[in-house]
């Protein structure tokens, strides 16, 4: 990993929040400097830097780690100076102090680093008295309050976008994967192709997490955001899928391992293969309909109309397979059946 690839995030910060948070600096800057008189009014400027978040939610958390941070920073600060006087080796004292408090508390790293960093400054920056103190963290609180609310004011982007691409990006690899599963059972395939078939499953668990993430995301960018109540109901039916969507992918990778490990050209000649591979293909094809029906952008060609639609609608008869073949057979028929389950039970929720 080179260093610039450290230094720089994949994707750049959005306008919007950098234009926040240089006029949360500012104005907290300006306010703290009517309200105290101080000419240098740095923990207000910081708080309200740090306290500038994505999502109003992150912002009160930052908020609460440094008020706290700085209340313990200064008390540190002010009580090294009453036992050890005015001397300058006391930031090194104030340094130890805070980060043994800190993880005596088991507070966050971040917090731990608020501690120590107000320590060093509240000795720095002036003579270390009970008033002094006091308006630091009065200055600190002052600081993050202008935060929160110019984040407030100028409303977080809501992070919907990503977290509805990743669900259904997410849908539709589930369901390609069905539907070349029932391609491979009707004709001869290579062991080539079944083995990518099963790399491409066992890929949808990192796909899985990331989606995730994303839809966790987008519940924090909606708390405490005024246009929470616009986009509830999308998040909701993020959500309702992902719950749907982890079980499909621990099928699905089940499956294609069967299908890797168990599969030759013999079972093409299975008389109830191709209603089950059929079956495999409405599978995958409800489950695009699923994702669309959830406002999901899962469909990139027409889709069929209503009467088209595929669905289990009777069950599938089958005949007594070979003795090579019917520890295969049996699986695929329980997969459907739970694929097919959890797909259905899925379509009724959101239809309520």
């Amino acid at each position: 990993m080179s260093l610039v690839s450290t230094l720089q995030s994949k994707k750049r910060t959005p306008f919007l929040q950098v234009a926040k948070t240089a006029m949360a600096a500012l104005v907290a800057w300006f306010t703290a400097i009517l309200v105290f008189g101080e000419h240098q009014p740095v923990f207000a400027a910081i708080a309200a830097l740090i306290v500038v978040q994505p999502s109003i939610n992150q912002s009160l958390g930052k908020a609460l780690e440094r008020s706290v941070g700085t209340v313990l920073g200064v008390a540190i600060a002010f009580g090294a100076t009453l036992a050890f006087g005015p001397n300058g080796w006391i930031v090194l004292v104030a340094i130890v102090a805070a980060i043994l408090i800190a993880w005596s508390l088991k507070l966050t790293p971040a917090t731990g680093s608020q501690i120590a960093l107000s320590a060093m400054l509240v000795l720095a920056l002036g003579t270390v008295t009970p008033q002094y103190a006091f308006n630091r963290i009065l200055e600190t609180i002052l600081g993050a309050a202008v935060g929160i609310i110019i984040n407030a004011l100028i409303v977080p982007p809501v992070a919907l976008e990503p977290a509805n691409r990743a669900v259904s990006e997410l849908g539709v690899n589930v369901a390609q994967i069905l539907e070349d599963i029932s391609a491979v059972l009707t004709r001869p395939t290579s062991y080539t192709v079944l083995n990518d078939i099963y790399l491409r499953s066992r890929a949808l668990r990192g796909e899985y997490n990331a989606a995730r993430a994303t839809v966790v995301r987008a519940q924090e960018s909606l708390r405490f955001n005024a246009r929470r109540n616009k986009h509830t109901l999308t998040i909701e039916n993020d959500v309702m899928l992902m719950d749907t969507l982890a079980v499909l992918v621990t099928r699905t990778m089940g499956l294609s391992r069967a299908v890797r490990d168990h599969y030759d050209d013999s079972v093409i000649a299975e008389k109830s293969i191709h209603a089950i591979a059929e079956e495999f293909n409405r599978a995958g094809h409800d489950l695009r309909l699923l994702v669309r029906n959830a406002g999901l952008p899962a469909i990139k060609t027409p889709h069929p109309a209503t009467s088209e639609i595929p669905a289990l609608t009777s069950p599938i008869t089958v005949i007594k397979p070979s003795l090579h073949n019917w520890v295969l057979i049996g699986f695929l028929m329980e997969t459907l059946r739970l694929v097919r389950n959890e797909i259905t039970t899925s379509s009724d929720d959101s239809s309520q």
